[in-house]
């Protein structure tokens, strides 16, 4: 995750130049040769859009991106995202994804980074704990792959009942051999949260198992937990239930989205701490009043791709949302202020938009 916030951010940054940048997205679940014909398509129409001194440097970051999609990719990759450019100052930048992302080429003087910021917000780093009666899995997701994983067991009892231990005192030796294996799985939680910074927590397992251990989290963890899958492993098998979590998680980020475009429409309706409209959230974002950049995937790509520029930039937080009404009718995007800003112009601006 790391990594590509890096990437973004130096994309967002990259100097203009005459040379055309081609942006690839790449589906690896479809075919290869219909990828290759369907950019081969696309990019013999891409080229006769630009100035003819522009076409021999787009033919050469187009052999570039030719020889990305002739590469061979493990099976657990599952989309491409690339980025060349020729000329005096070339670029070839290659990210690949555990994730999915649909395949789109894109051509014009700075790269398309709104595909991988829609990444960066979908898919953002969580922990799964899988609860069995003798394990527990612990595993850091970063973009729809386990980049961490840490195997407890629970202690050994040390004795069994009838060999020297009564009923009652096997009980105890065995709640409090819960507790024990309990408390450790709730330590090295706190602390990969803590370490990598985490807001995110799925529970998953058989529900006794998911209780018992719910039940010993602090508050400040069990405030993060945002799904439950009720789904045990199959055997030493745990990718079902993996990717159970996964569509858990990302359930939970539209819930998320949603909450953040409710207090949008929150602060919109008391002409609070927010504004709507593209050329009112530039305004917000150039003079450093943005809070959060609210954005649609139905803006027009041009105005997407200069806004989310602009708020990465600024180091900006990004909420990608869909199907908003409000966003809908003023073009598509809105932000969170940090103070109220400019709202005279955003007034005049919204007059127009209902007009």
């Amino acid at each position: 995750m790391e990594v590509l916030r890096r990437h973004i951010g130096a994309l967002a940054n990259l100097p203009e130049t005459e040379a055309p940048v081609l942006s690839v997205f790449i589906d690896l679940r479809q075919s290869v040769e219909s990828t290759r014909s369907a950019f081969q398509t696309w990019s013999s129409s891409a080229r006769s859009t630009l100035p003819k001194d522009h076409r021999p440097l787009f033919d050469a970051a187009k052999s570039d991106l030719e020889q990305v999609l002739r590469s061979r990719w493990n099976e657990d990759i599952q989309s491409v995202a690339a980025f060349a450019r020729g000329g005096d100052f070339p670029l070839l930048l290659v990210i690949p994804f555990h994730a999915t992302m649909d395949t789109h080429f894109h051509v014009s003087p700075r790269p398309a980074i709104f595909p991988l910021v829609q990444m960066k917000d979908r898919f953002h780093r969580f922990i799964v704990v899988i609860c069995t009666e003798e394990t527990g899995r612990i595993l850091e997701v970063t973009l729809g792959a386990v980049s961490e994983e840490i195997l407890t067991r629970r202690p050994e009892l040390g004795g069994d009942l009838g060999r020297g231990w009564s009923r009652e005192h096997y009980h105890h030796r065995k709640q409090e051999n819960t507790r024990r294996f309990h408390r450790d799985q709730v330590e090295i939680i706190t602390r990969l949260m803590s370490r990598r910074g985490l807001n995110h927590l799925i529970l998953a397992g058989h529900p006794r198992h998911v209780s018992a251990l719910r039940e010993m989290l602090p508050k400040q963890l069990e405030s993060r937990v945002v799904g439950a899958v009720f789904r045990s492993p199959n055997g030493q098998d745990c990718s079902p239930v993996l990717e159970q979590a996964i569509d858990a998680f990302i359930e939970a980020e539209q819930n998320e989205s949603r909450d953040t475009v409710e207090r949008l429409h929150e602060q919109i309706r008391r002409r609070g701490l927010a504004v709507v409209g593209i050329h009112a959230s530039r305004r917000s974002l150039e003079a450093g009043a943005a809070a959060e950049l609210v954005i649609s995937e139905e803006l027009p790509a041009a105005d997407r791709e200069e806004l989310v520029r602009l708020a990465t930039a600024r180091a900006i937080p990004i909420e990608v949302c869909e199907n908003d009404e409000l966003l809908r009718q003023h073009g598509g995007v809105g932000c969170l202020l940090r103070y109220q800003f400019d709202f005279a112009a955003q007034a005049e601006e919204l007059v127009v938009a209902d007009s």
